[in-house]
């Protein structure tokens, strides 16, 4: 059977210009994983085979696909492509967590996504088979998988039907993604194809500044670096795909491939690396470039506040090729760092500037009302990544968005210059005596002092509801770290009322499933 050579052509969207491109050069090494290689038509056979199977299913415009497949595998890529030459949306099951798929959802959760998101199929590979038959057992679901079929070298499958794309709609559903929350309650923020694509163009755009043309992915693609992936694979790069992060394993891959230009971290991923190179012996560029790491143009790093003190430390061992982005699943990218502003000490404590085509204002968080510069509030954002609303839940929607405006629910300061600083969440400040404490400001404090590697700073509450400031540090091994330095350092930089009244020196601090410091294991066992 001959099928038409690019079958994809009249979707005229993200997904197809990703696919001619691929058709251009289809024997070019466009994935690895697992120590595969996956070529231009590999994919292509890929989309192709997914396409026809969902399309077999009954997967049709405006329909819910919910993909189940292995950890950064191809897949959770040529899933979502052929889902959305079909018209469909997408949602994924295995995980909630941006910043390393290492907690699974429980199957409970999973069905509760299946049946909010209305989807019409579980699509899966071998791997998620059998989790897969459980949950079409628990929500009446039905599953489909690929039967590999005979295929030619063009990627086109022989004896499964002729696959013909449907247009393309920016403003119609295409992604559903699933955050835990602080209750661990998914919740679901749908986006948009216009957000989507809006989000991967700005991604091509730095791609093309920093001439960045190969990716190393540590953190699921069911989140906030599948738009970066996509751009990579538009801008004719590769995708290297680690199922999570770890240090030694991402510092031997970009050493043995020589050509990973950049890739995209969770803020400690970040910490965990230079403390892999620091006890390497690795201190500095030449160091890196000795090592093999030269090749590494951007690292892109968010999700949680990054501590100037251990960014100005990855800043000295890689010099100017760090790039916050701080965002919001919600509303994309929100600002940027660039690499030659981190060798600015001044600057390293903000989050940078405005992302292009986004706007920031900062409000008071009572009335609404816009502040001046320099004065702190709530930041609100607009940008062409917004999603559309939490799905299901249009009293949340109509909490945090009005007008076009997002309401982030942190709080911080816009400069004369331009630049944001974030001070902590609304719901998180401290109040002490009177006096309002941010503990992302006094965190940043404490990870200044030499040999501290991690700090987490909570409120605790007696019987009478007085709030008392406590913190938890992980320290450096071969460094002697005295608490009362501390404590003075504290106190000169800000205040004593800033100072904790315990601080628990840890061998190692608790994370949660977010990669972020669990404060609340350390309320209930350091109080």
């Amino acid at each position: 059977m001959s099928l038409p050579e690019h079958w994809w052509s009249k979707s005229q969207s993200y997904v197809s210009d990703i696919l001619s491109l691929l058709a251009a050069a289809p024997d070019r090494d466009a994935a690895y994983w697992r120590g595969k290689t996956f070529s231009g038509s590999d994919l292509i056979r890929s989309v192709t085979e997914t396409f026809l199977a969902l399309r077999n299913s009954g997967v049709g415009r405006g329909d819910m696909v919910a993909i189940l497949v292995a950890p950064n595998s191809p897949e959770m890529l040529t899933a979502r492509y052929a889902t959305h030459l079909l018209g469909g949306a997408v949602s994924y099951l295995r995980t909630t967590n941006p910043g390393t798929r290492a907690t699974v959802l429980p199957l409970d959760h999973q069905i509760q996504i299946l049946r909010e998101t209305e989807a019409v199929t579980i699509y899966a590979d071998a791997e998620g088979s059998e989790r897969a038959a459980e949950l079409a057992a628990g929500s009446g679901i039905p599953v489909t998988r690929v039967a590999h079929a005979e295929h030619d070298g063009a990627g086109r499958t022989e004896g499964a039907g002729t696959p013909e794309a449907v247009s393309w709609e920016p403003g119609a559903p295409a992604f559903i993604g699933f955050t835990s929350g602080s209750t661990g309650r998914p919740k679901g923020i749908r986006l948009s194809g216009g957000a989507w694509e809006a989000t991967l163009s700005a991604w091509m755009e730095l791609g093309r500044e920093a001439d960045c043309a190969t990716i190393l992915v540590s953190t699921p693609l069911s989140h906030g670096v599948a738009p970066l992936a996509d751009a990579v694979l538009a801008l004719g790069g590769a995708l290297y795909l680690h199922e999570t992060f770890d240090a030694e394993k991402f510092a031997q891959t970009v050493s043995e491939s020589k050509d990973v230009t950049w890739t995209f971290m969770a803020s400690n991923h970040v910490f965990q690396l230079i403390d892999h190179l620091v006890e390497r012996g690795i201190r500095d560029p030449e160091a890196v470039a000795a090592a093999g790491l030269s090749s590494l143009k951007r690292i892109v790093y968010g999700g949680s506040p990054a501590a100037p003190a251990r960014i100005a430390q990855a800043f000295r061992i890689f010099g100017p090729v760090l790039w916050q982005g701080y965002a919001a699943t919600e509303c994309g990218r929100i600002t940027t760092l660039t690499p030659p502003e981190h060798g600015d000490p001044d600057l390293t404590a903000t989050v940078g500037r405005p992302f292009p085509y986004v706007e920031i204002a900062v409000r008071n968080p009572e009335t609404g009302a816009p502040l001046t510069a320099g004065e702190t509030g709530e930041v609100h954002v607009k940008s062409p990544q917004m999603m559309d609303g939490y799905h299901r839940d249009p009293e949340l929607t109509a909490r945090v968005l009005r007008d076009g405006w997002y309401s982030t629910g942190d709080i911080g300061f816009i400069d004369e210059r331009g630049y944001l600083t974030l001070m902590g969440r609304v719901a998180h400040v401290i109040k002490v005596g009177g006096v309002k404490v941010h503990p992302i400001v006094l965190e940043a404090e404490i990870l200044s002092h030499p040999g501290v590697r991690h700090a987490a700073v909570y409120s605790v509450r007696d019987e009478d509801g007085s709030e008392h400031i406590h913190a938890a540090i992980e320290c450096d091994p071969a460094e002697v770290v005295e608490v009362e330095d501390i404590r003075s350092g504290i106190t000169e930089a800000l205040s004593p009322i800033h100072v904790p009244e315990k601080i628990h020196v840890l061998s190692v601090l608790p994370m949660n499933s977010n990669g972020k410091p669990d404060k609340e294991l350390l309320k209930s066992q350091f109080s």
